[in-house]
This record gives C-alpha cells, sequence and structure tokens, in this order.
C-alpha cells in the first residue's frame, strides 16, 4: 500500500480549497480507480462521510481491498457504479490491462489517440479499451447526500455526471474535476462545455496548468478553436467554488 504514502492528484488545490473556510460534512471522490486520494481527502478534511464512485467493476475490486484498513473510521462508502444523466447499462470502455498500462483512462468513450504527433508513444497504438456492461445512475436516483465537495476524474464523462446531480449541483461547495481543451475521448465533454454548463452557479478559481492566471486556460481554447490543425493537449484540473460562498 505504498501509494497511500504519496502526494494527491488534487493536492495542487487544497490550501486554496481550505482559505474558503467551508464545513464539509459529505465528499464524493468520482471516478476512484484505486481509492487512495478518496482516503487523503477524508484524512484532510474530516468529513462525516465520503462516497466513493467508480465504474470499472476490476477497479472496483482493487479499492475494497484499499480502503479496507480506513473503512469503517471514515464511513467510505464505495459504488461499483457510473454516473450519468440517465438510469440505464451502459456500455463502458474499461482499460485493456494486456495492452496498455494506465487503468486510469477507462470511460464512457473512446480514447481519441488520433490527433497525437509521431514522437508520441501513444501515436497510432489502436484501440487500448475493452467494452464492458455497467449499471449507471443519475446521483439524484441513488437517495445520496449532496455532496460539499466532488473530486472528478472522469475520462471525459464530467458533464454527463454534473447532468445527472440536478438540483443537488446548486448546493454543492467545491468542485475538482480534470478536463481537456481538445476532444480526448470521442463523444466525451471538454473544458468549455463543463464550464459554460457550470459558470452559473460556479466561478473557476484556479487551474493547475496556469495557477490563477485563468484567462490562459480560456486563451487555450481559442486557439484551438480557430487552428486549422487540431493538435493533442495534455489535460489539466481546475478548481470550481460555489457563488453562494463567495458573497
Amino acid at each position: 500500500m505504498e501509494e497511500i504514502n504519496k502526494e494527491s492528484e488534487y493536492q495542487w488545490c487544497l490550501e486554496d480549497v481550505k482559505k474558503f473556510n467551508v464545513q464539509i460534512n459529505c465528499l464524493a471522490e468520482i471516478g476512484s480507480r484505486d481509492g487512495f486520494d478518496a482516503i487523503k481527502l477524508t484524512k484532510e478534511f474530516k468529513p462525516t462521510k465520503t462516497y466513493i464512485f467508480e465504474a470499472d467493476p476490476r477497479l472496483a475490486k482493487n479499492i475494497e481491498k484499499n480502503i479496507s484498513k480506513y473503512k469503517k473510521d471514515m464511513n467510505l462508502n464505495l459504488f461499483n457504479i457510473a454516473l450519468g444523466s440517465e438510469d440505464k447499462t451502459v456500455t463502458f470502455h474499461a482499460v485493456d490491462e494486456k495492452k496498455y498500462d494506465n487503468d486510469g483512462v477507462g470511460s464512457l468513450y473512446v480514447l481519441n489517440f488520433e490527433d497525437r504527433e509521431e514522437s508520441d508513444p501513444d501515436y497510432k497504438i489502436g484501440y487500448i479499451q475493452k467494452e464492458i456492461n455497467v449499471e449507471q445512475k443519475k446521483y439524484t436516483s441513488l437517495d445520496l447526500d449532496t455532496p460539499d465537495l466532488i473530486a472528478m476524474d472522469v475520462e471525459s464523462a464530467e458533464l454527463e455526471v454534473l447532468k445527472g446531480l440536478g438540483e443537488q449541483l446548486d448546493s454543492v461547495k467545491i468542485i475538482i474535476l480534470e478536463t481537456s481543451i481538445h476532444k480526448y475521448h470521442f463523444g466525451g465533454s471538454n473544458f468549455i462545455e463543463i464550464h459554460n454548463y457550470i459558470k452559473p452557479q460556479f466561478k473557476l478559481i484556479k487551474n493547475r496548468r496556469y495557477g490563477n492566471k485563468n484567462y490562459k486556460i480560456f486563451q487555450d481554447h481559442y486557439k484551438y478553436k480557430f487552428s486549422k490543425i487540431k493538435k493533442f493537449q495534455n489535460a489539466f484540473d481546475l478548481l470550481y467554488v460555489n457563488k453562494s460562498i463567495l458573497l
């Protein structure tokens, strides 16, 4: 369990979150992969309950093992389902571990490798996922508390998850998520789509690419939008805060 001692993927913005001095009673890590960040965030904010969501059954089994030592004392609750905008059985594109060594890129969508440079190790790598059927639920269908803090890494399914929160989204205090300028997965959401969806209620505070200089993310978006050649760009993280706590 040496992974638990590594820095959280969300460490880059935790001090910023603390500055808002909001009480985190309920925390949700969506797209967990291994459960370690859920443990670290729970240690950091000490919520009364933490929800962990992972769609891939293989990874969910590993999470169950990783959180077993902490589950009772921290009130960690694992859900082996996909979150989305509808309640239905969906095709999930899990990583084929025989073809690719990054478990974290499983998604509701197929990875887009078409815009990679020839120097990229993933150039023309082909389809490295495998189709499995999983249950998808809207968050509102689960009869769970509204999370005060959402930490989300769902590989281009962010917009689906947010839509599934329905009116509960307005009561979320903090959202940390990963996204990209280009279409990282075919059919998935990108930065500007997510931003436009939540900007009525949430303010973008910081990004992992440029820190507090959020205008540069929008510059990157427009450069990509109007460029003739659409080149791959690495994903980045964003910190959003509910405007109600900024008043």
